[in-house]
């Protein structure tokens, strides 16, 4: 259901933690929006987050939108200070949503 996700080099290991860490509908959720999740983690990537993993296992709510929606949250903040918290604790990503 969601082995799309190794198109982006997330591993093997990290797609059984997605699984047991998250419910069925958001899976499917997930797989329904490929496309735009893939876009996220690719921009996610270039920007320089490195908590990719740990966020889709975590917050899985991050790659079910789109990726328009999801870059006008980020556009409120000064970009590599927001990578650098949240690489430093992925549970400050929350920010994005105040």
């Amino acid at each position: 259901m969601i082995d799309f996700l190794k198109k982006t080099n997330i591993n093997e290991d990290i797609l059984i933690e997605i699984i047991k860490n998250n419910n069925p509908s958001a899976l499917s959720s997930l797989s329904i929006n490929e496309d735009e999740c893939i876009k996220i983690i690719n921009y996610m990537k270039e920007i320089g987050f490195t908590c990719i993993d740990e966020l889709l296992i975590n917050r899985i709510d991050l790659f079910l939108s789109s990726f328009d929606k999801f870059i006008k949250k980020l556009s409120k903040f000064n970009i590599p200070v927001l990578v650098q918290l949240v690489n430093t604790d992925y549970a400050t990503i929350d920010i994005i949503n105040e």
